[in-house]
């Protein structure tokens, strides 16, 4: 039932799960039963920059990374607690949730973090928030694979956000949301002609896609979109899942509101 890809920094395993840090090269999946459900793990690879791929052997298993996080549902960045999330995760990170993957930042070996208290953690995830905003949508779990300390709250969260990427919202709701939305804040207006926001249904799931139509549908600001996302988020929630928020014009209207009925 879900397609999970574990995809790491480059600090990890080696060829075949070798121990060996950063020679990690093929990907290997790894099914498991949990709660009646196929987790099907793909241990891939650490992503690197291209400009810095150093031979023919690296540069194919970027590739192969590459299509691991396509194919996945749920993408879980495992990240050195001591090390910290860094540019080249963040760019990993990045790449999973354009691909419209679920996403799970897993911080491991956090049991090797002496000087923490209660808000160490959330101190870190807000300093990333404001590096990266799309983070904020991200839970964070962290673990140590050694205790065994929330490895299994990381398979459960797993599928709370699997489950969370095939989630569809009525036709009927989504309009109603939207009109709150609207009523609270309308969106910023241009010269000419009001920008009004006419319609919305959800069109697809996995990821999400709720479909607005509007008369200025291009003069919709990324600001209000980002608006837009935070209010149907605390509608529903979506953790940890890329909701997509496209708009179109008039003409669009039917074809979007037969999409949102289930109809082609």
């Amino acid at each position: 039932m879900v397609a999970n890809s574990t995809v790491t920094s480059d600090s990890r395993k080696g060829p075949a799960g070798s121990p060996v840090a950063g020679t990690t090269r093929d990907a290997i999946d790894s099914p498991l039963r949990y709660h009646g459900k196929t987790l099907n793990f793909i241990d891939t690879a650490g992503l690197r920059r291209r400009a810095k791929v150093e031979d023919e052997i690296e540069f194919y298993s970027t590739l192969r990374t590459d299509r691991a996080i396509e194919r996945a549902q749920v993408c879980l960045l495992v990240v050195d607690a001591k090390n910290g999330l860094n540019n080249q995760d963040l760019r990993i990170a990045t790449a999973a949730w354009d691909a419209g993957a679920g996403l799970i930042i897993v911080v491991n070996k956090w049991d090797l973090i002496e000087e923490k208290d209660s808000n160490t953690a959330h101190r870190g995830e807000v300093a990333l928030i404001e590096k990266a905003p799309f983070l904020a949508d991200v839970p964070f779990i962290y673990t140590s694979a050694v205790t065994g300390q929330r490895v299994q709250k990381a398979l459960d969260l797993i599928l709370e956000v699997a489950e969370e990427r095939e989630k569809r919202i009525t036709t009927s709701k989504v309009n109603e949301v939207l009109e709150a939305l609207l009523q609270k804040q309308s969106p910023p207006q241009k010269m000419g002609e009001e920008v009004r926001l006419l319609f919305a249904s959800q069109v697809s799931v996995a990821p999400p896609v709720i479909a607005i139509i509007s008369n200025r549908p291009d003069d919709v600001p990324v600001s209000y979109k980002r608006y837009l996302d935070n209010g149907f988020r605390e509608a529903w929630g979506f953790k940890g899942v890329p909701l997509q928020i496209k708009f179109g014009s008039r003409g669009s209207k039917q074809h979007a509101r037969d999409k949102g009925d289930g109809r082609r």
